[in-house]
């Protein structure tokens, strides 16, 4: 009988009493019989210690202790894993059913590999919004936005060693840094359409498009990976962009906005085509009234 790798996952936790104990359950119940799970929490006063009792000989190893952030969290769960393959499960999303076996399907040796699938979202009250779809035939690259998904998102030792822990002093972004540092050392990215997770979307989560801060910590990753696109962005909205960015907020114009802007300067729309990016260059308009 061929021996299956040992597939650590690591729960990072704060305050998440709703959703961990779906969490939990999805991991344990994958009945992957070569499973190292850690729970790393944060020191929660709201019922998640019980729920975690609860499982906790399920559970290879769990600590709740004040940390410095999420990143924190899950670097202290990847200093006591074992695993040969890694990945991190917030404790408010959740696995499909066979995901761990298809993930060491797949992952099946010790070289520097990065596997990611589709996944699919929900909202808080457990309803279906959208599923993600990965085209495998358009050409992705991870500088220039970050396209993996990470609850469905798993690597070898290996990768894990060349690319080194998640940067800590970034909260909303850092695992977009992470892969593409991962990408940056010449980990491959293997790409499956299999849907392997399932992500929540509820109005408590840190990846909330209206959070400033976040908005400024994806922008420094962007200009950290692709600063020559920087220049030039930068260049454009200090000259003449904005005479027309003025014009297309007037109210007659501004359902309209982003097409106007978009026959104006269509390489400079074309650089910042997301919604963060959009949401730089609104916040460079206004810092400059």
């Amino acid at each position: 009988m061929v021996k299956l790798p040992k597939i650590s996952v690591i729960t990072p936790s704060f305050n998440q009493a709703e959703f961990i104990e779906q969490t939990i359950l999805s991991v344990i119940g994958q009945q992957y019989p070569n499973l190292e799970y850690i729970v790393i929490d944060g020191g929660s006063t709201d019922g998640t210690l019980e729920i975690i009792k609860k499982y906790e000989k399920n559970i290879h190893y769990w600590v709740s202790e004040k940390d410095a952030g999420q990143s924190n969290a899950i670097n202290k769960g990847f200093k006591v894993a074992t695993g040969d393959i890694l990945c991190w499960l917030n404790s408010d999303d959740y696995y499909l059913p066979e995901t761990l076996f298809t993930v060491a399907s797949i992952l099946t040796n010790s070289k520097a590999d990065l596997l990611h699938g589709n996944c699919i979202h929900i909202n808080e009250k457990s309803n279906f919004t959208h599923g993600s779809y990965f085209d495998l035939e358009k050409k992705w690259d991870i500088n220039h936005g970050d396209y993996i998904l990470q609850p469905s998102s798993f690597w070898t030792r290996r990768t894990f060693e060349l690319t080194g822990t998640l940067r800590e002093d970034l909260h909303f972004g850092f695992d977009w840094e992470w892969f593409a540092r991962a990408n940056s050392v010449g980990v491959n990215f293997i790409s499956t359409t299999r849907f392997l997770s399932v992500y929540r979307i509820h109005g408590e989560q840190k990846s909330n498009n209206e959070n400033i801060e976040r908005f400024k910590e994806l922008i420094g990753i962007e200009k950290q990976f692709n600063p020559d696109k920087f220049v030039y962005i930068d260049k454009k909205l200090k000259n003449d962009f904005f005479r027309a960015y003025i014009l297309a907020e007037f109210a007659l114009f501004r359902k309209v906005k982003y097409r106007i802007l978009k026959l104006l300067y269509p390489k400079l729309m074309k650089l910042v085509d997301r919604s963060y990016l959009k949401r730089y260059v609104e916040y460079f308009y206004e810092q400059s009234k």
